[in-house]
């Protein structure tokens, strides 16, 4: 399982130190270029133990769909780094040595989309930018403004370590490892094997609340033959309520499925009968006859998004031939 925060490393990226004002001999030492500073901030993020992202070059619509604005959505913390452009008129006249130059446009909208996500932000802004320009002048980012940019990756990670913690993830996920309680009895049914999948909450302070977990589909792995079950509830572990909370940082336990000794080839899924009043779903939610079969499972929360996994059910003609491994 992984625990490391995501980190959206959004800065600019040329590959030179040009400006459009003149560099000096003074100035030239303070002026990488901005991808090799990235670069940096990104293997001393990685070695502190988070996981960060850092987008290049992306040239199509396509690649910014699926690459920034997917890491965007999928990300714990987000960093703007704001690197100096050309520089800005002064007002009424056609001068460009207003003292100020504008920012990194790109970043800027990231910026925009990282606020809207509410996404914890750590904001640098180069020294001579002009101070609160576009979406900047409206949420609390307090840039910490740089001029060394050599400086820049030491001063990034020393905020970082003061404010951000690498060992959470803002998901719910379902474990590989499964557990099972063997010699159960039940009155309806006789003695059983019950299996569960643990579902973990990896958020640092966040309660997941109503977890609701479903079967999406069952698939005999020999034949190809597959089945989208219609959405029942299935049952959480010790509780019959419908849903439940998972405090941060801990885990609840869903009802995968069970085997009963006296029906070895037949796995009955953890279908929560104490809300269903329809027989026929007892039919449904079963799996059926030796060999392997696929069963995908589906957590969904009021505040998180949805968790799924795959995981393989081998059944023999005992229950103690009964394996269950995620895929």
């Amino acid at each position: 399982m992984n625990e490391n925060a995501r980190v959206f490393i959004s800065c600019g990226q040329r590959k030179t130190s040009d400006y459009l004002e003149i560099i000096t001999h003074d100035n030239v030492s303070l002026t990488p270029p901005e991808l090799a500073v990235a670069k940096k901030i990104f293997d001393k993020l990685k070695k502190m133990g988070y996981e960060p992202y850092l987008a290049l070059e992306q040239q199509t619509l396509q690649g910014v769909k699926e690459g920034i604005f997917e890491k965007l959505k999928n990300t714990e913390y987000f960093l703007f780094i704001d690197f100096k452009r050309e520089g800005l008129y002064k007002d009424g006249t056609i001068d460009f040595n207003s003292g100020e130059a504008r920012g990194s446009l790109f970043t800027n909208q990231e910026l925009a989309i990282a606020t809207f996500q509410d996404l914890e932000i750590l904001a640098f802004q180069e020294e001579g930018v002009k101070k609160e320009d576009g979406i900047l002048k409206f949420i609390q980012a307090n840039c910490k403004t740089f001029s060394d940019r050599k400086k820049l990756p030491t001063l990034v990670i020393s905020q970082v370590r003061k404010k951000w913690n690498p060992n959470w993830r803002n998901e719910l996920f379902i474990e590989p490892t499964v557990s099972f309680v063997d010699n159960v009895f039940n009155p309806n049914e006789g003695i059983g094997k019950y299996f569960h999948i643990k579902v973990t909450n990896k958020h640092k302070d966040r309660v997941a609340r109503n977890c609701v977990a479903y079967v999406e589909r069952v698939e005999n792995l020999a034949t190809g033959d597959h089945r989208v079950l219609e959405l029942v509830e299935l049952k959480w572990k010790g509780v019959i309520t419908t849903g439940v909370s998972i405090p941060p940082k801990s885990q609840r336990h869903v009802d995968a499925f069970h085997v009963n000794y006296n029906q070895p080839s037949t796995a009955m899924l953890g279908l929560n009968t104490h809300i269903t009043d329809f027989s026929g779903y007892g039919t449904e939610y079963q799996v059926s006859g030796t060999g392997d079969h696929q069963i995908d499972y589906v957590v969904f929360s009021d505040n998180f998004a949805p968790a799924r996994a795959r995981f393989k059910l081998h059944i023999g003609t005992n229950v103690t031939d009964v394996t269950f491994q995620k895929l």
